[in-house]
């Protein structure tokens, strides 16, 4: 049997776990091609404080020996599930993983990541604690920790939080301080990623209309906006850094996307169908300022193209900038000051006067940076 942590060795506190000692977790995981690091994912899951869980193992059609590596654990142990698909995306690979658990808690991670042994247990621990304060938001509410980036080029990992502060959200506080700066805004209140959170299915479920399966880029945003505005307490754990995002030079996300236009305008439809039907207060301006900085990205992606002539890339960024009325788009954010990372604040100043000398000065730039 494959070797993974022991159990602590300390005396639980049934006092503390309170209501907590019922509930099972499902963990899913989309696996696609990740063989070198999935062993890596799934024994941190394994080594997980937390032992009411099951591990459901999605390949989507992977072709690197993923699939045997699913197979190897599932037969290892009990509480781990192997499934295979054919390739349909990240989208429909954790769609499957929430049709197969059983559980009614869910937690992604995603198979080229992994997580800190206490994660689930304070993740669960913080969520339960809710039926003691307000009977009834145990099943409606989102749990959170933050998450380290690392880079596979560096020797240090660099810690990235929400938004918002650390604590527990109910009620106006909530609405103010949370839903009211989840869209449209340059830092979300909370990063609208389906990991790093205990998700309670109920919630997840409900939400599953929304999502649009060609969505690449963003594709969380269709599922995790409505759990979001569904949700009646939000919280975001103190000093918890839990989660481990693996960041690849090579990543889909880190690439040129010859189809993010396309994309960023079905995600766009998205967000404007949730903000109406959930009746968000201010719902268009809202979309139009989320409009504004998804466009940020799509500059990025043309400034760091390598594959096409200075001058065609001049000619590209300057007719995507008048097709989408930059200047617009950069007025309905705030302009240019209230723009805060510094990438941001040169493709904001792009945005204002997308000049031939400018966007060929900012594109060097980028591609300098994409290289360092």
């Amino acid at each position: 049997m494959r070797n993974v942590s022991a159990e602590p060795e300390r005396k639980e506190d049934e006092t503390a776990r309170g209501a907590a000692a019922e509930f099972s977790v499902a963990v899913i995981v989309p696996v696609y091609n990740n063989a070198a690091d999935l062993p890596c994912c799934v024994d941190s899951i394994l080594a997980q404080s937390w032992k009411r869980l099951s591990v459901y193992l999605i390949d989507d059609g992977s072709a690197d020996g993923s699939a045997g590596i699913c197979d190897r654990y599932a037969a290892d142990f009990a509480n781990v599930h192997a499934v295979h698909q054919t390739n349909g995306g990240l989208m429909a690979a954790w769609q499957r993983g929430l049709r197969e658990a059983a559980e009614d808690w869910i937690c992604f991670v995603d198979g080229d990541d992994w997580i800190e042994p206490e994660m689930i247990e304070a993740l669960v621990c913080a969520g339960t604690a809710a039926e003691e304060a307000q009977p009834g938001l145990l099943t409606r509410q989102l749990v959170c920790c933050s998450y380290l980036i690392e880079r596979e080029w560096e020797n240090r990992a660099e810690r990235k939080g929400h938004g918002a502060a650390p604590g527990v959200y109910t009620g106006e506080r909530l609405e103010k301080e949370i839903r009211r700066r989840v869209i449209g805004c340059e830092r979300r209140a909370v990063i609208l990623s389906r990991c790093m959170k205990l998700v309670p299915r109920e919630l997840l479920t409900e939400g599953l209309p929304y999502c649009n399966p060609a969505i690449r880029m963003g594709e969380d945003v269709n599922i995790m906006l409505p759990v979001l505005l569904s949700a009646g307490r939000v919280v975001i754990l103190p000093g918890h850094y839990d989660y481990h995002y693996r960041f690849r030079r090579e990543s889909m996300v880190h690439r040129y996307d010859p189809r993010l236009c396309e994309n960023i305008r079905a995600l766009d439809a998205v967000i404007r169908r949730v903000l109406r039907d959930f009746a968000v207060p201010e719902a268009e301006a809202m979309a139009d300022r989320e409009f504004a900085f998804l466009f940020l990205l799509l500059l990025k992606n043309e400034l760091r193209r390598t594959d096409i002539s200075a001058g065609e890339a001049v000619s590209r960024i300057r007719a995507l900038c008048g097709e989408n009325h930059s200047e617009a788009l950069l007025a309905a954010i705030g302009g240019p000051r209230a723009v805060r990372e510094p990438a941001n604040r040169l493709l904001a100043l792009l945005m204002r006067r997308p000049s031939p000398l400018r966007v060929r000065i900012i594109r060097r730039i980028f591609l300098w940076q994409a290289k360092a």
